[in-house]
């Protein structure tokens, strides 16, 4: 990973946050309050679901779970501080702007680094999205600001309300199974990938079904389960899953990839081959 990106991420975020939230108690704005409560929400996505492969399931998964519990807090507070503050706008508006402002441009500064750098690769491409999505609030709350000034108050509130409101979306697609994202169908190239790198896997491995592609934090996940023909111990599991995630990965470089196993046993339907789509979601045969 970038160094430049690895240190610029949590340092932009933490200046540009303590730098929203210092004017917030100082203005009394809830609309800086909400936004630097919003970039923190974004910070937890980017830290509790990362695009990279070494990975442990369990940890991220309680690590998510835990940015969802505070991202919904967060969101909460900031919404119910927004109705509490009313409709009208602070006397010092203008250092809301201003602070807003400086903190989008705070948040590009380590864009300039990577931008010869090559982004193809998921952490860097997840990096630059996050920090372009936090530049984004800034923004945001700058122009809210002046145009609650001189044309309509109420916009100031209407901005701190919609702060509030992303970051508990954030904190619900956090706490959803698969994690935050966009899923979509795997194309034939990527299916035919997978079913190539199945083929010519472990001997253990009999069949595959469920390849789906999430797209979060300007990364891609690949996911798919793989029947394996009986139970093998836990070591054996683990270097198949590790084996089929390589493979795959070398396959297709920009996605990161995720393999779950499953065990055959009697009671399940013959493998099928057809591309028709059930809602058992049949196995696929190599």
């Amino acid at each position: 990973m970038n160094r430049v990106a690895q240190a610029g991420l949590p340092v932009t975020f933490a200046l540009s946050g303590m730098l929203l939230l210092l004017t917030s108690v100082i203005v009394e704005s809830a609309s800086a309050l909400a936004a630097a409560a919003l970039i923190t929400t974004l910070l937890l996505a980017a830290v509790a679901d990362p695009p990279t492969r070494s990975r442990n399931p369990q940890r991220r998964a309680f690590g998510r779970m835990a940015a969802a519990i505070a991202a919904l807090g967060l969101g909460t507070i900031t919404v119910m501080a927004a109705f509490s503050a009313g409709f009208s706008l602070p006397a010092g508006w203008a250092y809301v702007a201003l602070s807003g402002g400086s903190a989008a441009l705070i948040l590009l500064a380590p864009l300039a680094a990577l931008w010869r750098a090559n982004l193809a690769i998921p952490i860097l491409r997840s990096e630059r999205t996050t920090l372009l999505r936090g530049s984004a609030v800034g923004l945001t709350l700058a122009v809210g600001v002046l145009i609650g000034a001189y044309v309509l108050p109420a916009v100031d509130a209407f901005v701190a309300v919609a702060f509030g409101l992303v970051a508990v979306l954030e904190g619900v697609a956090l706490a959803r199974p698969g994690g935050a994202g966009l899923r979509r169908v795997a194309s034939d190239v990527e299916t035919r990938a997978v079913e190539a790198v199945i083929a010519h896997g472990p001997p253990e491995v009999i069949g595959f079904r469920r390849v789906v592609i999430r797209g979060t934090g300007g990364a891609e996940y690949l996911s798919v389960e793989a029947l394996l023909r009986q139970q093998v111990a836990a070591e054996r599991a683990v270097g198949i899953r590790t084996a089929l995630e390589s493979t795959i990965k070398s396959a297709l470089p920009n996605l990161v990839v995720s393999v779950r196993l499953r065990v055959s046993d009697d009671a399940n339907p013959a493998l099928s081959t057809s591309a028709s789509v059930l809602p058992s979601a049949p196995w696929k045969a190599p």
